[in-house]
């Protein structure tokens, strides 16, 4: 597959050299001088020393909690990926499972390990860990220098403490290998100036997250198309087909039929549900959209909520094309649930959150992250800002504590009742512990302070500036408050 080369926005054309600046017009600003990043000339201030050391320490508490706190016992399409991985690797035969091999093979210098210490298990459940550790390095690396450096470490900080990914790095589950090789790929691809090999390299990483969840090549689609009409160039669209041959190669490996599905007759039990027991595509899809988007139990709205934010104007200012890497990975979700509305298991069966758009935690982070910087916003932005960092900050909180907590009514009697957990808040994995309080232990305790500080240092700016603009307002009808003016 040929890489892209790095191409201008506006055209192939290059566009002319700009006139030297008179000695009395300043340069313009950066984005990050606009935006109050900028070193001064002694140095990085005092203020802005603190605040990256106090950012860089809540980062590295996040890890050490995901990586420390205790992981459950694999299940569901983890435990079967674990299993078809041992079945090819200890007993050289083909696994049947319906699950594409691509990611787990990945995880084979884990399971070497493992079998050199006699226990493969406790070794490859750490490997969605490792991969998103893997994941945020690169974007570390990629955008180091490029964006602000607050807006940088923020981000970072979002996607560990601020979005839905502590539930997926307690299992084997194959939607963090997705996620992290697409969402990474289609960074690296996008970014100015990026070298070929990285580029070439992001294109590896796409086509790979893509072959290892087959339905997600309609998403790629509709990328590629956005990077064509964006760009002017047709070479974006080889993507497509590299992606069919791997996929096409993989089903006839171990299948003999480079057509293989074993979705198409595959269907969940009857259930409560009108839609339930039909196999294959054949939810109705504005049920199945409405479902993605708004239910309780799994709806982006709730568990990514900083994918509706109207950040596009902040993006375009933050420089370094990152509203464009907003749109890619905003379309990527978008091709995504296009193709879930239709899929009878579009909600991802007995798991925390909508797990089939776990990549929507990018661009939901990534609007979060420039929605709370400083900059002229008016106050409802501001009060949907503070409610957005509320919902992902509690979300990412009650995935690492309250991921396993499951209120069993859903699942009893063959799922006869599970579309509660779907669709009522009572029952969805975000309000039920207020329902149902466990006991905590020393460290789920100690983890849930650790996210109220997140919390508390991400929007006591924005509700500074919002209680600013609450006084301005109110400036002008002061009369209105007056007790003199009041009578009886």
């Amino acid at each position: 597959m040929t890489a892209p080369v790095a191409d201008r926005p506006d055209g192939p054309e290059a566009a002319p050299e700009p006139l030297p600046e008179t000695p009395s017009e300043p340069a313009p600003e950066t984005p990050a001088e606009s935006a109050g990043q900028s070193d001064p000339p002694g140095g990085r201030s005092s203020a802005g020393r603190v605040t990256a050391a106090v950012e860089t320490a809540l980062l590295a508490v996040g890890v050490m909690l995901l990586a420390v706190t205790p992981k459950p016992p694999m299940m569901g399409d983890g435990l079967a990926r674990y299993q078809a991985l041992l079945e090819l690797l200890e007993q050289r035969q083909l696994p049947g499972t319906q699950y594409s091999m691509i990611g787990p093979l990945f995880a084979t210098p884990l399971w070497l390990v493992g079998h050199w210490y006699g226990n493969t298990q406790i070794w490859l459940v750490q490997y969605n860990f490792l991969l998103l550790m893997v994941g945020l390095a690169a974007i570390h690396l990629l955008l180091q220098g490029r964006v602000a450096p607050r807006t940088h470490r923020r981000l970072l900080l979002l996607l560990v403490a601020g979005s839905m990914v502590a539930a997926h790095v307690q299992d084997f589950y194959g939607e963090m290998f997705t996620a992290m090789a697409v969402g990474v790929g289609l960074l690296a691809v996008t970014l100015p100036d990026t070298r070929w090999a990285t580029r070439a390299a992001g294109w590896v990483a796409i086509v790979l997250g893509v072959a290892n969840t087959p339905g997600s090549i309609v998403a790629l689609g509709l990328v590629v198309v956005v990077l064509c009409l964006m760009r002017r160039r047709l070479r974006y669209l080889a993507a497509l087909p590299a992606a069919a041959a791997l996929i096409v190669g993989e089903n006839w490996w171990r299948f003999g039929d480079p057509l293989h599905s074993a979705y198409a007759g595959h269907g969940g039990g009857a259930t409560v549900m009108p839609y339930s027991g039909q196999p294959g595509f054949s939810y109705p899809f504005l049920v199945g959209l409405v479902a993605i988007v708004f239910s309780f139990g799994k709806g982006l709205i709730w568990f990514t909520p900083g994918l509706f934010l109207p950040a596009r104007d902040r993006l375009r200012e933050a420089g370094a094309n990152l509203w464009r890497v907003w749109l890619l990975w905003a379309v990527f979700v978008v091709g995504l649930v296009l193709l879930y509305s239709r899929w009878w298991g579009w909600y991802g069966g007995m798991y925390w959150g909508p797990r089939f758009f776990l990549v929507a935690m990018l661009p939901a982070a990534l609007a979060l992250a420039v929605c709370l910087e400083p900059g002229r916003a008016r106050p409802w932005t501001n009060v949907a800002t503070v409610v957005v960092a509320v919902l992902s900050v509690w979300g990412a909180a009650n995935g690492l504590v309250f991921g396993q907590l499951r209120p069993w009514t859903c699942y009893e009697n063959n799922y006869h009742l599970e579309a509660l957990c779907h669709f009522t808040p009572e029952f969805s994995p975000l309000w039920f512990p207020f329902v149902d309080t466990p006991e905590l232990t020393s460290l789920q305790r100690g983890t849930l302070l650790f996210y109220a500080v997140v919390l508390l240092w991400l929007v006591a700016p924005v509700l500074g500036r919002l209680a600013g603009q609450v006084r301005a307002a109110l400036g002008g009808h002061r009369d209105l408050l007056a007790r003199r003016t009041w009578h009886w």
